[in-house]
């Protein structure tokens, strides 16, 4: 359950005083502005340096636009099409500095422009009114009502209010609503699924935290019934196809630009889904950076607002895309013998099948925030006060003031600091916010009971087993609860978190929770209730879902070995 009062005071951010009402009245000023710095920035470094001199950005920028759109199958959905690049990458040798910085503007202008998105009140109100899983269906554009399940969609209608009871919001959200009030949030998530910002989104609204802006993939605004939502709720576009330095110092200026302007944001720091579900310990901090510049920049300009970063974990029972997130980890890993195959979030019919399935879970999901921090890695506390490791009150200007001047200063290489041990914070809450599901339990301890089966086999090997394993009830339950032993004693040190069931239930409710989500979704079912047992179907799945653990270092042989399997 949510476990918040759903009060006027808690709605606030429904209101126009939210940031991103009045984002459309802006929207202009910010474009323009986003274009004057990264043109002033670029203008500046061709005076200083000849490896910056325009003719080679442009022509480099020319090169790596005309690679992709030579590599490109689909219709052009470009900011300038092929034989504009063609014919200036020709004559950038005989064009004049004004012309050069005049195509230079142009192109940093139309970036911007179509990176910048829009908010629309009506939409945003009529979106807060439908479900995640009605959100999902929209990343489609086919007929639900041709699909198989349909005719279960009712069923699914009448679970609206239910999904409040199944998807538990955890964390210190009073202090994030206070610190919402008096600076700018920058919420950071792990990234299991495509349905992540569909959820957090939602969950943000019923907690009564502001909503947010955020990066989402070009591919969703060109379909035209997700694109509606995008293009009206505050999202910006991220085309991850153009990979030259112009178009990702746009986007990294428009995150500072928005954030020195108030809006709350919202990025995954670990760049995308976590193809293995370990929790991811290694972010990007490319956009993390730029609240560190942003908050120097309002210093400088007297307009200092605080930016306090904000982790959440999201953890499932069950993730749509499982089995081809961990098909790639192993390719990736294991080299070219795996073979991928479709994403389960392009198959429309594999979304609703998910749907239907996890409203009838117990706690399918939680979303739990950790401690806040300020954009040095400081944690904040509920006084909106900054506090070192030692438990000492710190000031965050400090750390940018000159030590000779006193005056608040950029520092590349310092900011780089601050921003990576920022990164190490993040990562040490997303560890120790990690919600341990009955799943995860089971898929764990399903796993090594196999390995231990067979111990010349390695994991690659493991999962490419082609015969069905039966693992007797005795042996799971008794492997079950010396795992939930562990797991518990770590939770005690408060270095994971445990779901109601793995916290407090008995082995047996575990152990059902965790067989029953097992066999829900996937086709066919990672494991099978047999009379003897459990028959393992899918390895894959159980490493996956397992992984979920691993960074806690469990012993599995001193598990099994207390388990006397």
């Amino acid at each position: 359950m949510l476990g918040f009062e759903s009060t006027q005071e808690t709605q606030i951010f429904m209101k126009k005083d939210a940031p991103l009402f009045r984002f459309n009245a802006e929207r202009p000023h910010l474009v323009s502005e986003v274009t004057r710095r990264v043109f002033a920035d670029y203008l500046g470094r061709s005076r200083t340096s000849s490896s910056h001199a325009l003719e080679y950005v442009l022509n480099e920028t020319a090169f790596q636009e005309l690679e992709r759109l030579r590599l490109e199958t689909g219709p052009e959905d470009e900011i300038r099409p092929r034989e504009w690049w063609k014919a200036t990458a020709r004559s950038l040798s005989e064009m004049s500095e004004d012309e050069k910085r005049e195509i230079l503007r142009g192109l940093v202008e139309s970036y911007t422009d179509d990176t910048a998105g829009r908010f629309e009140p009506r939409v945003f109100r009529f979106a807060s009114g439908v479900l995640p899983v009605g959100l999902s269906f929209l990343f489609k554009t086919q007929d639900v009502r041709h699909l198989p399940g349909a005719q279960d969609l009712a069923e699914t209608v009448k679970h609206v209010r239910d999904l409040e009871e199944r998807v538990e919001v955890q964390g210190p959200v009073d202090q994030l609503r206070r610190l919402a009030k008096t600076g700018t949030l920058v919420v950071v998530p792990t990234h299991s699924s495509n349905m992540d910002s569909i959820l957090l989104g939602w969950a943000l609204e019923q907690v009564g935290l502001p909503p947010v802006t955020y990066g989402a993939g070009k591919n969703l605004f060109a379909n035209p019934l997700t694109g509606y939502f995008m293009h009206n709720l505050g999202a910006y576009k991220v085309d991850r196809r153009i990979k030259h330095e112009l178009y990702k110092d746009v986007l990294k200026s428009y995150s500072q630009v928005l954030l020195e302007n108030g809006y709350h944001s919202l990025f995954f720091p670990g760049g995308t889904r976590c193809r293995s579900n370990v929790v991811e310990d290694r972010l990007k901090l490319g956009l993390l950076g730029t609240a560190v510049t942003a908050s120097i920049r309002n210093l400088q300009a007297n307009k200092y607002r605080p930016i306090y970063i904000c982790p959440v974990t999201l953890n499932y029972n069950l993730i749509l895309e499982a089995e081809s997130l961990i098909r790639e980890h192993l390719r990736r890993e294991g080299g070219a013998r795996y073979f991928l195959e479709n994403d389960e979030f392009n198959q429309i019919s594999t979304v609703i099948r998910f749907v239907l399935n996890t409203v009838r879970m117990d706690a399918s999901t939680v979303i739990r925030f950790g401690q806040p921090h300020d954009v040095f890695g400081n944690r904040v506390e509920d006084d909106g006060e900054s506090y070192d490791a030692r438990g000492r009150r710190v000031d965050p200007l400090e750390f940018i003031r000159s030590v000779k001047t006193g005056e608040v200063i950029e520092d590349a290489a310092r900011d780089r600091e601050y921003t990576r041990f920022a990164g190490t914070r993040i990562a040490s809450e997303f560890r120790r916010n990690t919600v341990v599901m009955s799943s995860a339990v089971v898929a764990f301890s399903l796993f090594e009971l196999l390995a231990n089966r067979f111990p010349n086999l390695d994991v690659y090997q493991l999962v490419r087993l082609n015969f069905e394993e039966t693992i007797p009830w005795h042996e799971l339950r008794s492997t079950i609860a010396e795992t939930v032993g562990d797991i518990r004693d770590l939770g005690r040190l408060g270095k994971v978190q445990l779901s109601g069931a793995v916290a407090s239930g008995s082995i047996d409710q575990i152990m059902d929770q965790g067989v029953r989500g097992l066999t829900m979704f996937h086709i066919p079912a990672a494991i099978e209730y047999v009379p003897s047992g459990v028959r393992i179907n899918k390895v894959d799945l159980l490493l996956f879902y397992g992984n979920r653990l691993r960074p806690f270092g469990l012993d599995a042989r001193d598990i099994l070995a207390r388990a006397k399997v």
